[in-house]
C-alpha cells in the first residue's frame, strides 16, 4: 500500500512505461513491480522490481531497493541491492549499504556506505 500526498502540480508524462513519482509527490509504503521505477520526489519504504530504479536529482529516498539496476542522482538513505549494477552520479548522496557485482561512482558523489561486490 502506498500513501501519497501532493505537494504541487504533477506534470503529465507522455510515453513513459513504468512507475513514476514526480518531484511534487511524497509517498510511503512498498512498491513491488516488474516495471522500471523513477522517483523524483520523496519516498519512504521499499522498492522491489526486476527492472531498473532511478532516484532523480530532486529526490529523497529512505528505505531499501532491490532491482536489476539502480541509479542514484539524489539522496538515498537505504540498503541497495542490484543484480546487474549500481551507479552513483556525481550529484548523488548515499548512506547505507550497496551490493552489486558492478558498482560505479562518479567524482563528486557523497557516500557513507558499506559496499559489497559479490554475485547477487
Amino acid at each position: 500500500m502506498i500513501n501519497l500526498s501532493k505537494k504541487g502540480h504533477i506534470s503529465e508524462l507522455v510515453g513513459y512505461s513504468g512507475i513514476f513519482l514526480g518531484s511534487e509527490i511524497e509517498a510511503q509504503g512498498s512498491i513491488k513491480t516488474e516495471e522500471d521505477v523513477f522517483i523524483d520526489g520523496e519516498f519512504k519504504g521499499s522498492i522491489e522490481t526486476v527492472g531498473a530504479v532511478e532516484i532523480g536529482k530532486n529526490s529523497s529516498l529512505t528505505g531499501s531497493i532491490t532491482a536489476r539496476s539502480i541509479i542514484i542522482e539524489g539522496f538515498a538513505k537505504a540498503d541497495l541491492l542490484a543484480t546487474d549494477s549500481i551507479h552513483i552520479a556525481g550529484c548523488g548522496k548515499v548512506q547505507g549499504s550497496i551490493n552489486s557485482k558492478n558498482i560505479s561512482i562518479d567524482p563528486g558523489a557523497v557516500l557513507k556506505i558499506k559496499a559489497t561486490t559479490e554475485n547477487v
